[in-house]
């Protein structure tokens, strides 16, 4: 296994540990888009708090708002080992026929540090009686979905800025550095704590 194989599955299992605590501490099942949108939020308000992402991962820009990377293939994999999945029929009146939605519930806890599920905590305390639509809508405020081309990477960086103007000011300084190596070990920490 290469190091960024070795890395992004390193990461992939605490994107499964942050869905597994959310779902345990929803204590209700909660709808996959749900779901997606408060593994954004918490990533967020954990970055909020404490200057650092919980998964250290990037997130695409898709028609729904921002998705977290490897959100499907972690669901997918972990289907009846960490969480059960159930479909749902739910009639679309203006097709006039039936669509199924995804829920999800917890196979047992999970081990995170105490630091992110506080943030878990606090995020399904704002958003956890808010509906994956509406939480939708909140995502397609961000700035950084708004200015990004679809299937585009934004990063959590990015994500926090609630301001256009934060937004462009944060891409004009990383755009300005060509090595990404400088970016990663010494702008990341300082624009983390901006």
């Amino acid at each position: 296994m290469s190091m960024v194989q070795n890395r992004f599955a390193k990461q992939k299992n605490i994107l499964k540990e942050l869905i597994l605590e959310i779902l345990n501490e929803n204590k209700q099942p909660i709808q996959k888009v749900k779901l997606a949108k408060l593994v954004l939020f918490a990533e967020i308000g954990h970055f909020l708090r404490t200057g650092e992402s919980i998964t250290n991962l990037y997130f695409v820009r898709l028609k729904q708002g921002p998705v977290i990377a490897f959100f499907d293939e972690v669901l997918s994999v972990g289907e009846n080992k960490e969480w059960k999945k159930e479909s749902t029929p739910i009639f679309i009146v203006e097709k006039r026929e039936n669509r199924f939605m995804s829920i999800y519930s917890p196979c047992h806890d999970a081990k995170l540090p105490e630091k992110a599920k506080e943030t878990i905590k606090e995020v399904l305390k704002k958003y956890g009686k808010k509906t994956g639509t509406e939480l939708s809508l909140i995502s397609h405020t961000l700035p950084a979905w708004k200015n990004s081309e679809p299937n585009e990477p934004i990063y959590l960086t990015e994500l926090v800025k609630t301001k256009e103007a934060d937004y462009f000011a944060l891409t004009d300084i990383i755009e300005e550095i060509d090595d990404t190596k400088e970016l990663e070990k010494n702008i990341s920490p300082i624009l983390s704590r901006t």
